[in-house]
């Protein structure tokens, strides 16, 4: 990979070697983790300053348009967790109902000025 200013470096875990176990068989959330290969994938700098305005614009959207208070209490804040995909798409990632320690991302915490 080269070593260029205008590029960042995205680390990613290769779907098909971390379900796999060393025997071939394929098991649970645990081999996945345990078993991820780390590659790397450089993505222009360019590339994920757009994907990332449009998400954080996205956000606003949703965001500004939610009710300001619910059942009598105030939102005070939210904390989003976004992920980066290889190819620098930045979005919210939904892991079938379990949470994984391992992942890395971005994370927002939005506070209410007061």
């Amino acid at each position: 990979m080269a070593d260029t200013p205008d590029c960042i470096l995205i680390y990613i875990a290769d779907a098909d070697e971390a379900a796999l176990t060393p025997t071939g068989a394929r098991r649970g959330l645990g081999d996945k983790v345990t078993g991820a290969a780390a590659k790397a994938s450089e993505v222009s700098v360019s590339t994920l300053q757009e994907n990332m305005r449009r998400f954080l614009s996205g956000l606003d959207s949703i965001i500004s348009t939610s009710p300001k208070s619910i059942g009598g209490l105030t939102l005070d804040e939210v904390e989003i967790h976004a992920q980066i995909d290889s190819r620098g798409n930045v979005g919210i990632c939904g892991f079938a109902g379990a949470e994984v320690a391992a992942q890395g991302g971005i994370r927002f915490v939005l506070r209410k000025k007061v």
